[in-house]
Parts: structure tokens; C-alpha cells; sequence
């Protein structure tokens, strides 16, 4: 495959040659591409890793040809010898001799003006804009809820210690949790992107990716015994999201039961204790210390566990968790069948839910999974509906026995009409009051609890969907027999009877959806599109029940029905479901990809707070529905507003397609066809969210939306390239086509049939001109054409028809499919073809084969021009420069080669990758070179220098796709980590952020200067500490300690300085005392620093809340140690000094006057006869030293004495003192 999405394109070889003085606006990229070309798309890197694994013998190899290739290639310059070669050899090539020497001469007379022009930019670094990452694997889905259905009864009880203004902007978050391997992905609705995950954070950034907790193929590695080994006991198995949007209830795979709190982030102390904390302790600390609430998507750090309530008393893992809506209670469901209700405000169970027997003689408990829970949607009510695997639905009435103590935890009704496993179940409490008798109300008004009326739907994977009438009344009690304890009942006649209420579900309507349904939701009256017109209102009346289902099929449908009289008996309480809507089936997920899994009702929207409907696939996408009226106002339609990927698997290939001539979309809008490992190439478009949500920091924020899929192979797609023009897209797949797709319409216009073997790389031509040729032109060769290079070791050639031939076939829509007939065609490589490319002015084919060579073929013929030998191994990828005749190749002998096509002879040799080179590309100037790896690494080239410039890392797995935008700006990855990364150049910004940093630095040297020749030096210490020059810190803390000494005020000023630093600052001066303290000459400033710090901060707190501080005064000791004894011995070699002066002045016997007046006046201090080498300063020990025992006889002090600085042990200077 071969990307060049130039606006002008040279046409021949000598207008190739002259271009690399031209204008950037001649700029084009011509790119290849790869693929997997073993089956599965896992044998190729099988093969690579084999070939990494080798012994180092071939690059020792290598590297000496690479030498020899170099010395080969004379002193010149490459840019000037590929020219120069290229000028020779065009005659060869090129298509008109004639036009060659007037831009050869233009070329000459624009040398000396071109040298002293200013070259294209070298770009410097690139960095990440934003990365598609898996955020869903499968599971259970939870949207934020809307901000009505938030209660300040809810935030009373989940957040005891929290305020109404950060309950009220949680609440009006966006954000959707989905089930990622063991974690919990917290996804940002309006762009899709990954924020976050609820145990690790976000970790994804700076090389590091999320997907290395969840792969796929790791299923296959492992033995089904081994993997209970190998599993995660952490990993959450199910969640549920409370109605404040800011608590989360997940049950880990060992049974432990926690709540998260989404909007405070995670404390390290407590996150190590693993969030067991006594109630007493909760609550204690949450009125000393209030949580800092922050918003759910900003937070990048792992959510904290607020409450860990121990194990949840399962036996089975727990698939189902669901919220009260008053968020004071929740329930797990198991696949023990058991169903447990726990208090949130406690902290315990406050009911177990067994499941019934399923005949009435055998008294034992059934052990079913809990395949749905769901809660009655009122505040005033605990009425819970559990069903289960074999199509029983138990309703519990929690209040209505809660007086009875056995019948608490008793179902008041099961129901047993559904034969297979039971989905999704619906309260509608609009219609059908229920009520058999007017006894039940009589009960209310004395109040009795009221299980309430209604209709109940539920349904299931039988393919049925049932429809319950509720009704309750009193239960009467037999009077036949003797019964005498009514006596005890006619004590006080005044007060009510309370007898017992019997609720009963009667099924009155079943509707067969010829489809096992997932999942179904009610849709509410203000979720529905209003009804204007009265053919509307006939279609859609307000007091209508409305259902969404979605199953088996992939298709969501909308269903109806109709109330009717109460008092006309049973079944005229509400008429059958009828259709209502029915999603398109262009749109529909469709019955062959495994349909859909649930179905959501959620009211995030990008541009407004509409509700839509969510379904989620099979293949882990979410889809965003919107209901409206149709143009004619008469029909109510399912339409799809967008879609959110959450797993897209390997990424296998990538093809970005350029814009239309005449588009209206600027260039900061890209559009990209991803070759995922399916039969489907999916199409990606990048832009940016909408301000509103996103605020100021949009371009963070950039994310890749799906614009649509290409659904037409019957294997895997292993390659895919775009045209230049933007219209057309070529894929090929392991079912030996290719096909040729219209984009515009995302139609198949034409198929090319003739290959054995899986076709493993594909390229377009890349002059826009040729793609309107048509008739016999094109069939001679003169319009666009498709290459195709296959398994089966062969090259060919496919003709196109024209642009007005393949319009005409995109707007027919047949269901016949066009086919292309093959031109040319030759056997290319004795070994199988990696990738196929084609040059800038579709001359020349450039193939590369595991068989280590690159051939060059004659687009006109298919005759071979030259062969390109050099690598050790297979070859990966080859690409064309977009403006010199040379041609760049990546090998898995983890080497970059840059080749002269004139006498195809090694230019350049790029090493760097630690694995094979899997993709190269060439820039917009032609002077760099981007590649990626086996490693998971880009790298940036400068072919001029022959030096890496930047290393991005943003993979965790091979990148096996690359392509760079038409424009240069953005560059696109993808690899086996199913990750699509978007880089963006950034280094005009880190350029300017260096100037910046420059002229800041310039202006507070200035600063710094003029304070020290004022003698302000205290606040010319603060901007040396800032500037970082440990030299200008010691100069100006020597001035202070001389003028400090002068006005004997000791070391007063730096210690008012060490109470003001901060804990960094205070490590930079203890670093920086650290580094002086290794010369004499300065480490009587480190120590007075030192003392002035640990004589202001307590000693426990330097080593509790400085990190890193023990350490360094550690390294300080050993150094104060030495420079103590230094003085203690100048200090012994003073005495004798002394003793000489003393002793010749004793000699003038004559006039010993002046000398005894000055022996009087300085009393000479003896030695000391034992030297204590332990330091203290500020009165805390500090540096331990050396005793000297030579002397002990003598020594009167204790092994314990403590000298500190300035002080002595002898008797003449404690007189002095």
C-alpha cells in the first residue's frame, strides 16, 4: 500500500527530480504500507519474533556492510548525490527527455539562491493528541444519570460529609462506565476517550497503556486450570452507579464488596490499607476532614474506596448489581441464584433472597443464576423483581412484610411463563390502577403499606415479551373453624383492622418478537418525541406505552400499546404491542455480525440534553439513537446520531484519507479507514468536541469518532490504501480479492478475482489526473490503476475505468458487483510479499519480501528495473520520496535503509529500533523519515545528520500501521495493542516554549544582578534558588553570613529564610550544601545552612513530611566529619604556635614589661588531652565522629560528652567564658 495525498503532483520523472526546490506547496507523502499477510494475522510477527530471536552474529554483520555501504558512497552529501543520480539516470525512467534539460538548467541557476534560502523546517518532536484505546471489553455499561433523578436524600446517605454544589455539578456530568478486563473504564461521553479506570487511574499516558491488564489472545495462551490461577481476585466482576452519579458498588472476583467514590481521589496511606476502616472511624474522620470533590472526568488518579463492606456472602461469582433509586440501598445477584440487600448508609445485608423451588413437593432451595435485577423506579417502595436463568421472576415487596420476619425475605408473587432465561423486566404505573377491590384503598387511607398497581412487563431469551396486570387486595381469613383468638382483636373497636394484602401478577398479553430478546427498556412520556399534528398524535398518543427492545437480530425496535377501560374487564386493560419504529437496516447492527447485547436510555448527547437510546453490539460499540419525525411528519423514525468503539482488536493496517478538491472541511478534520482484525475496515473521523462541554482546553480533547463501516469481505482485511483524490479506497483480504470502494457512499463498485493466496498489501496510483481517464486509455495504462501483491508470490495490475465510469456504478447501488480485470501480471519474490508501492508519478513499483530483497518494477510492462539487496532479513515496508529519486525501506533486521533508485545502491543505514522496523514514512519535506517498530516505538530520522531526533513511545505492541495526514500535521499509529494514536508536531510550540524560558531567564539574571550590586541579597537568593545556579547561591549566602557577622546576629537571616522554603526548595538547598560540602573552602557556608535548618524544622518532622531529606543530610556527615577533624587538628597546631611565641618572649629578661602585659591580656588555652569527634548542632546529634584513646589515663570526660561547633572542652576557655 502506498499513501501520496499531495494537491500537485509531479507527473513524470524529471519534474521528480527538479521538485526538491520547490515550493512546500508541491509537498506530497508518499507512504507504503504493510500487512499481515499469515493467516490470523498473527503468523507474520510469529515470524518476526523468530527472526529477532537469532543469535547476534547477522548484526554484527550488518552493521560491517553498512560500514562498507557507507564508504562506498564518497564525501558528498546524500541530498546532492541522489540529484545528481537522478539527473544522470532520468533518460532511463522518465517519459520526456525534452522537458529534462530546461529544468535541469533551472534547477542550476536556482542552486546558489536555494543554499542561501532558509531550509524547510526539521521537525524536532512530536507528541501525542490523542489515543483511541480500548475502554470496553464487554459487560455490564452504566451512563451517568440525569440531574433530576439526583435527590438530596441520595447525597445525604452516599456522601454524608458532602455539600449540594459538588452533588449538583457531579450530577450534570456526562460520562459512561464500562466493564474493561478486570477494571472499570470511566469514558467521557461526548468524545469517547478514555479518561480514566477506576482502580488504576489514568496510566495509559506516557507510553504506558491500560490494555496490558486485558488481552484477547491471552485467552489462548493459558490452560483452562491455569487460568483460575492466573486470574486477577481484584478484578471487579460487577457495578452498579449510584442515582448522585458519584458512588460506585463493585463486587471484586474473591466476593469483596466496595463502594468508590468517583469524585475524590484515591489517598495512597489509605488505598494500602485496601479501604478497611471501622464505621466508627468513617465517620469520625468525614466530620474532621471533609473529602475535596473534584469532577468525575477531570480526575486522573484511581477512584478512592470510601467503604469496604467485607465479603458479600456468595458462593458464586456476582454478575448483577443494582441501585435503589433513593441510592440508601443496592442489591447483588449471583450465580448461586442468591440475591442479597444491603444497607449503604450500615454498611451490611439487610435481606437474603433465595431463589424458590420449582415444584411444590421438593422443599429444597434452586440454585438458578440471577440474570436480571431490577427495582421499582420510586422512592417510596422497595419492590424488587429478580429473574433467573430458568424463566422464573420473583417479586419482593420489602416493606409490604416487614413486620413478619419470616415473610420478609419471601417473594409476594412468582411468576413461571417464560421458558428460557429471563432479560430484562419494566414497571409502567400510568396505566392499569389494579386494585380487584375497593379494600386496598381503604387500607391506604388508613395507613396500610400499598405494593401499588400497574402493568408489568418482562421478557426473555424465548422470544416473547408478557405483559402482567398488578393487583392487590385484602387477604380474608376462612371463619368455618373455631377460632377463638378474635376475641384479642375487639379491644379497641376505634382502631383499623390491619389485615394482610394478597398482590397478584395476572399475565394478560403475549407478544412473540421471533427474536431472543437482550434487553428492553420503557421509554417514559418525556423521553419521547412530541406529538404536533393530529396524524402524529393517531401514530404516537401521550398515554401510550412505549418499549425498546433489541436482541438477537441487531436490530432495536420500537413497540407500542395502547390503554384502554378499566372497568371492561381484564384484556381491554391495555391493548397488544404493536410495531411503532424500526431501525434502518443500513444501520442495523445486523443478525450475521451477533447482534445486539443491551440497550440503554440515557440523555447524553453532544450537542444537547435529547435523550437517545444506546445500543450496545456484539463488537463492544456503543450506538447512539436518536427518535424523531420524519421530513413528511408521519412517520416516527430511529435515526443514529453517533457511535462510540470500545474494542476495535488488532489494528492491522490504516489509510488516511485525503480531502475532496472543493471540500469545505478544513485541514484540522481527518478521516482514516482502520483495517481492523475482521472483515470489516471501519472509517474514523478526528475532530474536536463540542466547546460547551469540553471548555477551553478543546484541543486536548480531539477525539476519533466512527463515520461508518465497509462491510464486504468474507475474511479478514489485511491491507487498505486511499486514492489521492479522497474518492476511492482499495482493501484487500484473505478471501484472494480486493476490492474498490466508493467513499463517499461507502459502496463496493468494483471486485478484482485472480489470485490463489491471500492478498497481503495493495496501493493505489498516486496522480490525481489519471483517476478521470477512461476507455481504451485506461485500459492501456495511461488512467489510475490498483497493484495488488498476494501470498502466492505474484504482481498484479488492475486497470481503472475512470471516475465517471465508478460515479456511475456508486449511484446505480445494484446489488451486482463490477469486475476488474488484471493488465499486467508477474511472478515477484521467491517468498512471500510483505508490501507493495507505488512511486510519486506512478512510474515505478517498489515491492519488499521476506525473501530480504526490494524490487523495482516498471508500472507500463511490469519489467524489473533494479533489485535493492542489503538487508539481513525480511523486508517490512518500502516508500517512495515524495521529492528524490531514492527509496526508504524498513527490514526486521531492526535497521532503516535509504536506497539511490538510479544505480540502487545503499545511501544511508538508520539504526536505533531494538526490534525489527515494521513502518517508514517520509514527511512533508522529504528530509526526515518517521518509522515504527516492533518495540512500540517511533522514531523520528534526519537523513541529512543520520541522528534520531525524537523517540515517541505511545504503544505497548507492534505498530503495524503508519500514516501521515495530506497536510503533515497529524500523524496516525496503530498497532496489536488495538490502540490508534493521533501525534501531532510540536515543535514550533517547544521551540517557542524554549525562547520563552530564554528571555525569562535573560530578564532574572538581569534581576539577580541588580540586586547584588544593590546588596539586596535576600531577594537575590530567592531568584538564584529559582534560576537554579548553585554558584550564585553560595556567593550570595556568603554575603549574608559576612554581614550577618559584622552585625552579630549569628545565622538570624537564614533561618528566616529555611521557614519559608518549601519542602522542593528546602531539598534543592540541601542538595546544593551537599555538593559544597565536599570542599574546604565552602563547607563553613553548608554547615551554617544546615544548622540554620535543622534549628528551625523539628527533627521528626524532616524525616516524616520531607521525602528524601534523610538521605541527603546522610551524605553531608561523612564530609562535616572530616572537615571537624581538619579543624580540631589546625585547632592543636595553634597551641604549639603559642608555646614558641611564649617561649621567645621569655628570652628579653631585660624588659619583660610589654610581654607580661600581653601574656596577661591573652591566656594561651592548653591542648586538650582527649578529642570528642561527635558534632550537634541546634541540640540534635547529627554526624557521629572518632574518638582518640591514645591519652585515657588522663582523660577525665565520658564516652557520652557532646561538642558542639564553636565550643571547647578545656579549662581555659570555660574561664574565657
Amino acid at each position: 500500500m502506498a499513501r501520496r495525498h499531495p494537491s500537485k503532483q509531479p507527473k513524470n520523472d524529471e519534474e521528480l527530480s527538479s521538485s526538491e526546490g520547490s515550493s512546500s506547496d508541491e509537498e506530497s507523502s508518499a507512504t507504503s504500507s504493510s500487512d499481515n499477510n499469515d493467516d490470523d494475522g498473527a503468523a507474520a510477527e510469529k515470524e518476526e519474533q523468530a527472526d529477532d530471536n537469532d543469535d547476534g552474529s547477522t548484526e554484527s554483520d550488518t552493521a560491517g556492510d553498512e560500514k562498507m555501504e557507507d564508504a562506498n558512497q564518497t564525501t558528498t552529501e546524500p541530498m546532492k548525490t541522489m540529484n545528481n543520480v537522478d539527473s544522470d539516470d532520468s533518460s532511463d525512467v522518465g517519459d520526456d527527455t525534452d522537458d529534462e534539460d530546461e529544468e535541469n538548467q533551472e534547477s542550476s541557476n536556482a542552486t546558489t539562491t536555494a543554499v542561501a534560502s532558509t531550509l524547510p523546517p526539521i521537525s524536532k518532536s512530536w507528541a501525542a493528541l490523542t489515543t483511541h484505546s480500548p475502554c470496553y471489553t464487554g459487560g455490564t455499561v452504566a451512563f451517568s444519570h440525569a440531574p433530576t433523578m439526583t435527590t438530596t436524600a441520595t447525597a445525604a446517605v452516599a456522601l454524608p460529609s458532602s455539600k449540594e454544589e459538588p452533588l449538583s455539578s457531579a450530577s450534570s456530568q456526562h460520562f459512561i462506565l464500562a466493564q474493561r478486563g478486570g477494571d472499570v473504564s470511566i469514558i467521557e461521553a461526548s468524545t469517547g476517550l478514555l479518561l480514566r479506570t477506576v482502580r488504576k487511574g489514568k496510566l495509559f499516558q506516557g507510553g504506558h497503556d491500560l490494555s496490558n491488564d486485558y488481552n484477547e489472545n491471552d485467552e489462548d495462551d493459558y490452560d483452562d486450570d491455569d487460568d483460575e490461577e492466573m486470574m486477577d481476585a481484584e478484578a471487579i466482576t460487577a457495578f452498579a452507579l449510584s442515582p448522585n452519579n458519584m458512588d460506585l458498588i463493585a463486587v471484586t472476583r474473591s466476593h469483596l464488596v466496595r463502594r468508590y467514590s468517583l469524585a475524590v481521589p484515591a489517598d495512597s496511606e489509605e488505598e494500602a490499607k485496601d479501604g478497611k476502616q471501622s464505621k466508627k472511624n468513617d465517620g469520625k474522620d468525614s466530620k474532621e476532614k471533609q473529602p475535596s470533590f473534584q469532577s468525575v472526568t477531570s480526575i486522573t488518579d484511581p477512584a478512592k474506596v470510601a467503604f469496604s463492606f467485607g465479603k458479600s456472602g456468595h458462593s458464586l461469582p456476582v454478575t448483577k448489581v443494582a441501585f435503589h433509586p433513593s441510592g440508601i440501598f443496592f442489591a447483588t445477584g449471583s450465580v448461586d441464584g442468591l440475591v442479597k440487600v444491603w444497607d449503604v448508609r450500615n454498611g451490611y445485608a439487610t435481606h437474603a433472597l433465595h431463589p424458590t423451588s420449582t415444584s411444590s413437593g421438593s422443599g429444597g432451595r434452586g440454585r438458578y443464576a440471577v440474570s436480571c435485577i431490577e427495582w421499582r423506579r420510586t422512592t417510596t417502595s422497595l419492590i424488587l423483581a429478580i429473574g433467573r436463568e430458568d424463566g422464573s421472576i420473583c417479586i419482593h415487596d420489602l416493606l409490604l412484610n416487614a413486620h413478619d420476619t419470616k415473610k420478609a425475605s419471601l417473594p409476594v408473587a412468582v411468576l413461571r411463563d417464560h421458558l428460557s432465561a429471563v432479560t430484562c423486566v419494566a414497571w409502567s404505573s400510568e396505566i392499569g390502577g389494579g386494585n380487584s377491590s375497593s379494600g386496598s384503598a381503604a387500607t391506604a387511607s388508613r395507613g396500610g403499606r400499598k405494593h401499588g398497581g400497574g402493568i408489568f412487563f418482562s421478557s426473555g431469551r424465548d422470544s416473547v415479551i408478557n405483559t402482567w396486570l398488578i393487583s392487590e387486595e385484602e387477604e380474608t381469613k376462612d371463619v368455618g373453624g373455631p377460632k377463638r383468638k378474635k376475641k384479642k382483636t375487639k379491644r379497641d373497636d376505634s382502631a383499623p383492622k390491619q389485615l394482610p394484602i394478597k398482590v397478584s401478577y395476572r399475565r394478560i398479553r403475549t407478544l412473540p418478537v421471533y427474536e431472543q430478546v437482550e434487553s428492553m427498556v420503557l421509554l417514559p412520556r418525556k423521553f419521547r418525541p412530541a406529538s404536533e399534528t393530529r396524524d402524529q398524535q393517531e401514530i404516537l398518543d401521550k398515554k401510550d406505552v412505549v418499549l425498546a427492545t433489541c436482541g438477537t437480530k441487531g436490530m432495536v425496535r420500537l413497540w407500542k400499546a395502547t390503554p384502554g377501560d378499566k372497568d371492561g374487564g381484564i384484556q381491554n386493560v391495555i391493548s397488544d404491542l404493536t410495531p411503532l419504529a424500526v431501525q434502518d437496516d443500513d444501520e442495523a447492527f445486523g443478525e450475521e455480525n451477533g447482534g445486539y447485547s443491551s440497550l440503554n436510555l440515557t440523555s447524553l448527547s453532544t450537542t444537547h440534553l435529547s435523550p437517545m437510546l444506546v445500543a450496545i453490539d456484539a463488537e463492544h460499540n456503543m450506538t447512539f439513537l436518536r427518535m424523531h419525525w420524519s421530513e413528511d411528519e408521519t412517520e416516527l423514525r430511529l435515526v443514529t446520531d453517533r457511535a462510540i468503539v470500545g474494542h476495535n482488536g488488532e489494528i492491522l493496517d490504516l489509510s488516511v484519507i485525503p480531502q475532496q478538491l472543493g471540500s469545505s472541511e478544513n485541514n484540522g478534520k481527518h478521516t482514516v479507514a482502520i483495517a481492523t482484525n475482521s472483515s470489516q475496515v471501519r472509517i474514523f473521523g478526528l475532530g474536536e468536541a463540542n466547546e460547551d462541554e469540553l471548555g477551553e482546553d478543546t484541543q486536548n480533547h480531539a477525539a476519533l469518532s466512527p463515520r461508518g463501516m465497509l462491510d464486504g469481505h468474507a475474511a479478514i482485511v489485511l491491507s487498505i490504501d486511499a486514492s489521492p483524490c479522497g474518492r476511492y479506497l482499495a482493501t484487500a483480504s484473505k478471501d484472494k480479492t480486493m476490492r474498490l470502494w466508493h467513499i463517499p457512499t461507502q459502496k463496493c463498485v468494483a471486485v478484482a478475482t485472480g489470485h490463489t493466496e491471500a492478498i497481503g498489501s495493495v496501493a493505489l496510483s498516486n496522480k490525481i489526473g489519471c483517476y478521470d481517464v477512461g476507455g481504451k486509455a485506461a485500459d492501456n495504462g495511461a488512467g489510475a490503476f490498483v497493484v495488488t501483491a498476494s501470498k502466492d508470490r505474484t504482481l498484479k495490475v488492475w486497470p481503472l475505468p475512470g471516475s465517471a465510469v465508478l460515479n456511475r456504478w456508486a449511484a446505480d447501488g445494484g446489488d451486482r458487483e463490477k469486475s476488474l480485470n488484471a493488465r499486467l501480471s508477474a511472478r515477484a519474490h521467491e517468498k512471500d510479499i510483505n508490501i507493495v508501492s507505488v512511486a510519486p508519478n506512478d512510474s515505478l513499483i517498489a515491492t519488499g519480501s521476506q525473501d530480504k530483497q526490494v524490487k523495482l518494477w516498471r508500472s507500463i510492462d511490469l519489467a524489473l528495473y533494479g533489485t535493492l539487496k542489503g538487508h539481513k532479513r525480511g523486508v517490512w515496508d518500502c516508500q517512495f520520496s515524495p521529492h528524490d529519486r531514492v527509496v526508504a525501506t524498513a527490514s526486521g533486521d531492526r535497521t532503516l535503509k535509504l536506497w539511490s533508485i538510479a544505480d540502487c545502491s545503499c545511501v544511508r543505514t538508520f539504526q536505533g529500533h531494538m526490534a525489527g522496523v515494521l513502518r517508514v514514512r517520509f514527511l512533508g519535506t522529504g528530509l526526515q523519515l518517521i518509522s515504527s517498530g516492533s518495540d512500540g516505538l517511533l522514531k523520528l530520522w534526519t537523513i541529512r545528520t543520520n541522528e534520531c531526533e525524537s523517540t515517541m513511545d505511545g504503544h505497548d505492541d507492534k505498530i503495524w500501521a503508519l500514516d501521515l495526514s495530506p497536510c503533515g500535521t497529524a500523524l496516525f499509529s496503530g498497532g496489536a495493542d488495538s490502540k490508534i494514536a493521533v501525534w501531532r508536531d510540536t515543535t514550533n510550540e517547544k521551540d517557542a516554549a524554549v525562547r520563552e524560558a530564554e528571555e525569562q531567564n535573560i530578564l532574572m539574571e538581569q534581576n539577580l544582578s541588580n540586586h547584588l550590586r544593590r546588596k539586596q541579597y535576600e531577594k537575590a537568593l530567592e531568584i538564584a534558588l529559582e534560576l537554579d545556579k548553585p554558584n550564585q547561591v553560595l556567593r550570595v549566602l556568603t554575603e549574608i553570613v559576612e554581614k550577618d557577622t559584622k552585625n552579630s546576629r549569628g545565622i538570624e537571616t537564614l533561618q528566616k529564610h529555611a521557614v519559608k522554603w518549601s519542602p522542593d526548595r528546602l531539598k534543592q538547598m540541601l542538595k546544593y550544601c551537599r555538593e559544597w560540602n565536599t570542599r574546604a573552602r565552602n563547607s563553613h557556608i553548608a554547615m551554617l545552612v544546615v544548622k540554620a535548618v535543622v534549628t528551625t524544622i523539628p527533627a521528626a518532622k524532616l524525616a516524616s513530611s520531607y521525602e528524601g531529606v534523610p538521605e541527603i543530610l546522610a551524605g553531608i556527615a561523612p564530609y562535616a566529619e572530616r572537615h571537624f577533624d581538619r579543624l580540631d587538628r589546625m585547632v592543636g597546631d595553634s597551641y604549639l604556635l603559642d608555646f614558641t611565641l611564649f617561649s621567645m618572649g621569655s628570652l628579653h629578661g631585660s624588659n619583660n614589661e610589654d610581654y607580661n602585659e600581653w601574656a596577661e591580656r591573652s591566656k594561651y588555652a592548653l591542648p586538650q588531652k582527649e578529642a570528642e569527634g561527635r558534632i550537634q548542632i541546634g541540640g540534635s546529634l547529627i554526624v557521629g565522629g572518632k574518638k582518640n584513646n591514645d591519652n585515657d589515663e588522663d582523660s577525665d570526660d565520658d564516652d557520652d560528652d557532646v561538642v558542639t561547633i564553636g565550643d571547647s572542652s578545656t579549662e581555659a576557655s570555660s574561664d574565657d567564658s
